[in-house]
């Protein structure tokens, strides 16, 4: 059963495998170099690098999240467990600690060592969306920025403002688009995430309270 622990980590692998997929055809379609080559601000492609060392923490913490999984799956063979892992103290305290108040306590500070890295990825989101308003507004302002240079109506001078103008709104689109799908696919990761790390806790609590075969079947079902 501790094969279950590893599902989180296949099911980023295949979800980010996707995201890889999707960007190699827009790649493919020159639809990136496209957004790249006309946008002189840079946020598109800081906005996408972001984006993937992103995707790569979350699939850091996958395995993160998975290794305690499988601590609290081997919690009645204690002894098989690595001592580095996080959560093997927090299993040990919790099961001698007889108050109630304290052992709250204890599964609070393990919450928090669960999904205390995951409020830097929901930065991230919220960074996504931000740069992508911030495209937006610079490029308004080059738009309307470009108005200011018409003295006449030559022709030539109106093909000029055209093509700036069309930069501009070039650069309002693109990162906005980036920033409202980066920020989806983010928060879809970071929402298994923190749902996996509350269901370890959970399972946690359960453990140290029931007899060591009784807590092998809880786990087993609950994570």
């Amino acid at each position: 059963m501790s094969k279950q622990a590893w599902i989180l980590p296949l099911q980023w692998l295949w979800l980010f495998g996707l995201l890889l997929v999707g960007l190699a055809i827009l790649w493919d379609k020159g639809i990136l170099q496209f957004m790249f080559a006309t946008d002189n601000t840079y946020l598109c492609p800081l906005m996408v690098l972001l984006f993937l060392l992103t995707c790569l923490h979350c699939g850091y913490r996958s395995v993160f999240l998975a290794r305690q999984a499988k601590a609290i799956v081997l919690w009645p063979q204690a002894d098989q467990i690595d001592d580095k892992l996080l959560i093997k103290p927090y299993l040990a305290e919790l099961q001698s600690i007889p108050n109630p108040q304290d052992k709250q306590l204890t599964a609070e500070l393990l919450g928090e060592q669960l999904r205390g890295q995951h409020q830097v990825g929901w930065f991230m989101t919220g960074l996504l969306i931000k740069l992508g308003l911030l495209g937006t507004v610079v490029g308004f302002v080059i738009m309307l920025g470009s108005m200011t240079h018409l003295s006449s109506l030559d022709i030539t001078e109106v093909q000029t403002l055209m093509q700036q103008m069309t930069q501009g709104m070039k650069i309002a689109l693109n990162t906005t688009i980036i920033g409202l799908v980066g920020s989806i696919f983010l928060g879809l990761q970071y929402l298994i995430l923190d749902r996996t790390a509350d269901q370890l806790l959970v399972a946690a609590v359960q453990a140290s309270q029931l007899p060591n075969l009784a807590s092998t079947e809880i786990v087993n079902g609950s994570v």
